[in-house]
């Protein structure tokens, strides 16, 4: 990561180089108060927010079901986790028919033009180029405010018993922040970078189709390689992990 810093000194890119969050209206927001922005790069209604503990809670309390909590404590505004590919695409089913609308998750190519990446649609998610010099936030300086990876506070809670390379930086959150505690980004979502990985559609390693994908990087994330945004995370498809969520998409207001 002292690479990196060096980098962004080498460019003259500094903290007063880090832009504001964008002001973006809301397009819509939904039965669970999850609000939603039109993007015209996928030309599709994006959540704003990973889906909440409390969006998924009324998922699982209407259907009877089981959801195993994190070793770390929770509030209601902070991301789902221990969710697992088959759950999320369930939740999405269960709030369409609930609101009559269509929610999906975000293809793995929608999430790279969502990142503002060009990459080649005939070249699978395991074979895509590395994004030099354009990480999970973006092309900005790394600072404390773009995004929650694994960092110095991180590093306080769990030295001794991770192993990781902390981030020079420190935002004050070991495990997940509530979503929107960083600036949004220039499509108006929050949380796009850190936090927790988000789920996509589409197979990882095709044309075998055994593995499915997870991006944008989490609070345990602190890897050069890792915080690149071009990278995929190769994850099995009814794994559940304490640092995976998902984002959705909605196709009928």
């Amino acid at each position: 990561m002292q690479r990196l810093l060096n980098v962004f000194t080498l460019l003259g890119l500094t903290a007063c180089a880090i832009a504001q969050s964008p002001k973006i209206e809301t397009a819509f927001t939904n039965s669970l108060q999850m609000p939603f922005v039109r993007v015209a790069s996928i030309n599709a209604l994006v959540c704003r927010y990973e889906t909440r503990v409390k969006d998924y809670q009324a998922f699982v309390t209407a259907n009877a079901l089981e959801w195993k909590k994190p070793d770390f404590q929770q509030a209601p505004d902070h991301p789902a986790v221990n969710v697992s590919m088959q759950d999320a695409e369930a939740f999405c089913e269960w709030l369409g028919k609930k609101e009559g609308r269509k929610y999906r998750l975000p293809t793995d190519q929608e999430w790279s033009l969502l990142a503002g990446l060009k990459e080649k649609p005939d070249v699978s998610p395991m074979q895509q180029p590395a994004s030099t010099g354009h990480f999970h936030w973006g092309t900005r300086p790394l600072a404390k405010d773009v995004g929650n990876f694994c960092d110095e506070a991180f590093g306080r809670k769990y030295r001794g018993s991770y192993d990781a390379k902390w981030l020079e930086i420190d935002d004050g959150y070991s495990d997940t922040a509530p979503v929107g505690s960083y600036p949004a980004d220039a499509n108006g979502l929050f949380d796009f970078a850190g936090n927790v990985w988000e789920r996509v559609q589409g197979w990882y390693d095709p044309p075998k189709n055994t593995l499915r994908i997870v991006r944008g990087g989490a609070f345990r994330t602190g890897g050069e390689k890792r915080l690149l945004a071009s990278f995929r995370g190769p994850d099995p498809y009814n794994i559940r992990l304490d640092s995976v969520g998902f984002r959705i998409i909605c196709e009928k207001e």
